[in-house]
């Protein structure tokens, strides 16, 4: 009978330090590359306006220095309370009604033999003809754009939903009703915390399609906030000020990303494996 190796303590020692530097050098490796991406992002148009001429598209620090006038004006908070309002509205109108279709779907095949096509059909649909969609049925309406915000975020969050409960194990569904178990207990412990994480990515998805969509719905049928103004700015020829008003939306957009839904994602995580932990 052969004898089991032993392994040092100092070879596990000089194992785990290698493992953190190559997570520290992982780490720095990912964050150069964001650093390079922005750096390429900014040479490239900087070498695209010297190309087709200031007219057409301004330097990017012209750009800039009109983004900052426009915040220090005074006029820039009103029209983003008024974009942001339209957009959480329509997300969280989508949300729930997204939320129930998807339960609905996960649970019925009839319901999703019906809705699937649908679903596809909206998907599918450019942008640019639901925002005309929107000046056709609603005019120059608050109402159009908080709509079809909504409209365009269902599908993503339906699908994850439905995703996320048909991807539980039935088995530990089973195994919690053998043991007594009640329905409230199983979609505490077992439902919600496996579907969570697919919920929330599609909530993510839909939210950065639904910002997308409610920016184009303000260009065409709105008479306030900042696709309004980009709008204006297209039409009295100002193309400094309709690229720092989209730059403006774009970046309080992607830093609510970062620093809203990122957290979200990480709380649901740890609270998804503490609870785990907390019921074996």
């Amino acid at each position: 009978m052969s004898a089991v190796p032993s392994v040092a303590p100092d070879a596990i020692s000089q194992l785990s330090a290698q493992e953190l530097r190559r997570s520290v050098w992982r780490r720095w490796g990912l964050r150069s590359t964001v650093v390079i991406g922005w750096v390429v992002f900014v040479g490239v148009w900087y070498l695209f306006s010297s190309f087709l001429g200031q007219a057409l598209l301004p330097p990017l620090h012209t750009v800039v220095n009109r983004a900052w006038e426009l915040i220090t004006e005074g006029g820039f908070g009103s029209n983003l309370i008024s974009s942001v309002t339209r957009l959480v509205g329509g997300f969280l109108l989508a949300l729930v009604a997204g939320t129930g279709v998807g339960l609905l779907i996960a649970y019925n095949d009839w319901w999703r033999n019906l809705l699937q096509g649908p679903l596809q059909l909206i998907i599918s649909l450019p942008t640019i003809s639901l925002a005309v969609m929107t000046l056709i049925l609603f005019g120059i309406s608050p109402l159009g754009p908080v709509l079809m915000t909504m409209l365009v975020a269902i599908p993503y969050i339906t699908m994850n939903v439905a995703q996320g409960i048909t991807g539980v194990d039935r088995k530990l569904i089973v195994m919690s009703e053998a043991f007594g178990r009640t329905r409230r207990q199983i979609v505490k412990d077992i439902l919600v915390p496996s579907s969570i994480l697919s919920t929330l990515g599609g909530a993510r998805l839909a939210f950065a399609v639904a910002w997308r969509m409610e920016l184009l719905a303000e260009v065409f049928a709105s008479s306030q906030g900042i696709g309004f103004q980009i709008r204006r700015s297209f039409e009295s020829y100002d193309t400094q000020a309709m690229l720092a008003w989209t730059v403006l939306f774009v970046a309080v957009m992607l830093l609510f990303e970062n620093f809203v839904l990122r957290r979200i994602d990480r709380w649901a995580g740890r609270w998804r494996m503490q609870d785990w932990g907390a019921n074996p």
